[in-house]
């Protein structure tokens, strides 16, 4: 009878350990996996990061901006938010806008700084290309990029349920002007980006960010002045 005993108690030592070591098992992979996530979206962020000097050929018709290049001066603080939220551990930060981009659709309510400023980066904010024009440029466009992801600095992280016929606003110097998407292209990430506008003599919007579940291409939305 003893020795039946112990061997129950050795067999329920054996089943608890394996349970253990089954969980144990279990969380790690969860951890992994988080870990993997993690890691890829390091990856994804950092292609958007990435400069190049060469520039493909394209027609004149065509304008041409390089990727992460742009930077600019604000004083960093902690009463203003992330008014696009894509994670709960945002970093918060004060700057001195010069204007707003708000898309109604997503929510999307974000300022912009002067190309002179070294806060002007896709690390900081909506960042506005060195190629870009005012809006208050005649048939100019206003260029302007940054991540999208789940990272606290993806801005952009919605841009991919916008559709052809959705608006969006840019408030520049207390004037506030509406346009109109009329154009999406996906182009590969090489550093720089080919802007095809269908009509030059018209003003511009064009937001650029990363592809969503694509780490190779980045999607391009163009506006038109309405």
């Amino acid at each position: 009878m003893k020795k039946d005993t112990k061997i129950k108690k050795s067999q329920i030592l054996i089943f608890g350990s394996l349970l253990i070591f089954v969980g144990i098992i279990v969380l790690s992979m969860g951890y992994f996996q988080s870990l993997k996530e993690e890691v890829f979206e390091m990856i994804r962020l950092s292609f958007l990061d990435n400069k190049s000097d060469s520039v493909d050929e394209v027609t004149d018709a065509n304008e041409v901006t390089n990727l992460g290049e742009s930077t600019i001066e604000g004083t960093p603080d902690n009463n203003v938010s992330n008014n696009n939220s894509s994670s709960n551990n945002s970093v918060k930060y004060k700057y001195d806008y010069i204007g707003y981009l708000e898309i109604p659709k997503i929510r999307l309510k974000r300022g912009f700084l002067s190309k002179e400023s070294k806060y002007n980066d896709i690390s900081y904010n909506v960042a506005v290309s060195y190629d870009a024009d005012y809006p208050d440029v005649v048939n100019g466009n206003f260029i302007l990029l940054a991540h999208s992801g789940d990272a606290y600095i993806s801005f952009f992280a919605y841009l991919y349920k916008l559709k052809l016929g959705d608006f969006a606003y840019v408030t520049y110097k207390g004037i506030k002007y509406k346009y109109k998407l009329v154009k999406i292209e996906v182009q590969p990430k090489v550093g720089v980006i080919a802007i095809h506008r269908p009509n030059y003599q018209v003003n511009g919007l064009t937001l650029i960010t990363c592809t969503k579940d694509d780490d190779y291409t980045q999607t391009i939305y163009i506006f038109e002045l309405v």
